[in-house]
């Protein structure tokens, strides 16, 4: 592949009609395995992006369809710089996008799905952007409800967040919410599932996964996200922590403390 960062972005322009602040209130919608089975290494920038493509799938769609974007649309919505640096590195972004391994555990079939996110990407210099997701995501991301199992939100909270843990917490939280506010969410896990769910260092002790990524990651969904109020728990078996919560106490408007 040609050198990312050597391409010469020419006569950028909004291929668009559509308005971005808009799209930032477009819904992601995804299958519950999508977010609580599915491993993967995506950067906070790659998980935005992907985010954003699923925000274009329409309920009625029955097959995936090219996404036509740009650089331009892509860094707006996105919140971005628009320069030569910010699209060789949205480039970039693409490209390892399309290699990088998925796996998706199907507790039901006992199986594992192993694929890329993109079927293919391709960029212009002039800033157009063609993507298609790969097919193996149908069962994931279309005709969701019809099946049931599934979560959705704003695309504009996961563009709000900066760092990628920040992004997955979100995301578990949301899944997590059945009663859609009615009653406190809580996510409950081992310290071991917490960074098997979060792709944390696999080295990592709990000490470091609450300093380095639970307590930062929970700072910021509270600061930047209204509609929650996350409080971590712990529970202990002499001086190891076994059990790990994360209460979301926003109940219909409020914070329950």
């Amino acid at each position: 592949m040609a050198d990312t960062k050597r391409l010469l972005w020419k006569n950028d322009r909004n291929f668009n009609s559509e308005d971005f602040e808009q799209q930032r209130y477009f819904l992601v919608a995804e299958h519950n395995d999508l977010i609580t089975k599915a491993r993967h290494d995506l950067s906070a920038r790659e998980l935005k992006i992907m985010d954003y493509v699923v925000s274009k799938i329409k309920p009625e769609d029955l097959e995936f369809t090219v996404i036509h974007t740009s650089m331009y649309e892509l860094s707006n919505v996105l919140g971005l710089k628009r320069n030569g640096r910010s699209y060789s590195q949205l480039a970039e972004s693409l490209n390892n996008m399309r290699k990088k391994d998925v796996f998706i555990y199907n507790e039901k079939e006992r199986s594992i799905t192993m694929t890329g996110w993109f079927e293919y990407a391709k960029v212009w210099e002039n800033g157009q952007i063609e993507l298609k997701i790969n097919r193996d995501f149908a069962p994931y991301l279309l005709q969701l409800k019809g099946k049931g199992n599934y979560t959705q939100y704003f695309l504009d909270d996961t563009v709000r967040l900066k760092s990628k843990y920040s992004i997955l917490l979100y995301k578990l939280m949301r899944e997590a919410d059945k009663s859609r506010g009615k009653a406190i969410t809580v996510i409950q896990g081992s310290p071991v599932e917490f960074i098997e769910w979060l792709g944390a260092p696999k080295d990592y002790t709990y000490g470091r996964l609450k300093d380095k990524i639970l307590n930062p990651a929970i700072n910021e969904i509270n600061l930047k996200i209204h509609d929650m109020s996350l409080e971590l728990l712990q529970a202990s078996r002499g001086r190891k922590v076994v059990q790990v919560e994360i209460h979301n106490n926003w109940i219909n408007g409020e914070v329950n403390v």
